[in-house]
């Protein structure tokens, strides 16, 4: 199967071309869709949530896209809502929260979770290797604790609807790496940011995208996957990591030398991770879970044992599946506030 996976072009399954610079050209095979909302226009919920784009730091140019289900109308009162900062998959190459495919998941979380989720436009490999999406990611969560601080000019629909109270860090594929990466900045010893007013109620990390230079049993019993085969992942992790590392550094592989101390990982909340059983990335996904564990960690596991990676974006009864999962957790996960700091 290996031997077979090296027949793959991975450009070609990624609908991209690198030139001999190393410029990346991205197709646009997979459309993009405006939010519900505008700038001019009236709030037009589609199937029941709102939609709208947002500049979260003016400096950089940073947005996201937020979505907000509607208030039942006979409601006699303001109901308020979770908050789900989140961030997209795409192997940190492709993809914004406009992409079609991006929009109507978190579309459909949206609804199906009753929570504000904001998916955060972060900047793309590689003309932005990691960290950049990391530190992104924790201008986001900046942002979002100065909402809760109402410390600069507040969004209304946050203003109005948000739980601070109730804030969960969220992403898929990549964006569980991602999502996972803050959590580590959150939950640090530095002090650098002082998480309350927000309570970071849980975590929930959606087929984590992780690598490694020695191949696990799944990657190989899995190499010519359709999504990612082993050329894809490894073009993608040559893209995204900083120039010279290899796929044993701490941002791909989280179990070599760089993985965090026990004392860091004990001070996450409820952490769901979802994996997927025709995955290649399931031994190192149940590998990370079984080092969360260890560390103290409250994990709760979710096992399709006939997904695939990224399957919740295509099959709508497994996506269904997904989201309810996601809020039965949230639904449980512990509300305490957190003492912790970023």
């Amino acid at each position: 199967m290996a031997q077979e996976a090296q027949e793959i072009d991975p450009c070609k399954v990624l609908g991209i071309r690198i030139d001999q610079q190393g410029k990346v050209t991205r197709s646009n095979r997979i459309p993009t869709v405006p939010p519900s909302c505008n700038a001019t226009g009236p709030e037009a919920p589609e199937d029941g949530v709102l939609s709208k784009d947002v500049t979260i730091d003016p400096p950089t140019g940073l947005t996201a896209r937020i979505f907000l289900p509607q208030q039942q109308q006979d409601a006699e009162s303001v109901q308020r809502l979770p908050v789900v900062l989140s961030f997209h998959g795409g192997g940190f190459v492709l993809y914004r929260p406009s992409t079609i495919l991006l929009h109507g998941s978190c579309h459909r979380a949206a609804k199906a979770c009753n929570a504000i989720f904001i998916s955060v436009d972060y900047p793309l490999a590689p003309e932005d290797r990691l960290p950049a999406a990391y530190e992104d990611a924790v201008t986001a969560f900046r942002w979002l604790r100065s909402q809760a601080l109402e410390t600069e000019v507040l969004d209304p629909w946050l203003e109005s609807r948000a739980d601070f109270s109730r804030v969960f860090l969220s992403g898929e594929s990549s964006g569980a790496n991602i999502a996972y990466n803050l959590s580590l900045r959150v939950f640090d010893e530095t002090g650098a940011l002082q998480v309350p007013p927000l309570r970071i109620a849980g975590v929930v990390l959606i087929q984590p995208f992780f690598g490694g230079i020695e191949r696990t049993t799944s990657e190989v019993r899995l190499a010519h996957d359709k999504i990612v085969p082993l050329p894809v992942s490894d073009l993608l992790w040559r893209l995204a990591l900083p120039e010279g590392a290899d796929r044993d550094h701490p941002f791909c592989n989280p179990l070599k030398g760089g993985r965090p101390s026990r004392e860091v990982l004990k001070r996450f909340p409820a952490t769901m991770v979802a994996v997927m059983g025709l995955d290649p990335l399931l031994d190192r996904q149940l590998e990370f879970l079984k080092m969360l564990q260890e560390a103290g960690v409250h994990v709760e596991q979710r096992i399709d044992p006939t997904g695939s990676h990224g399957v919740e974006l295509l099959d709508m009864a497994k996506a269904e599946a997904l989201c309810r999962d996601i809020s039965t957790f949230m639904s449980s996960s512990s509300v305490t506030p957190s003492t912790s700091s970023l």
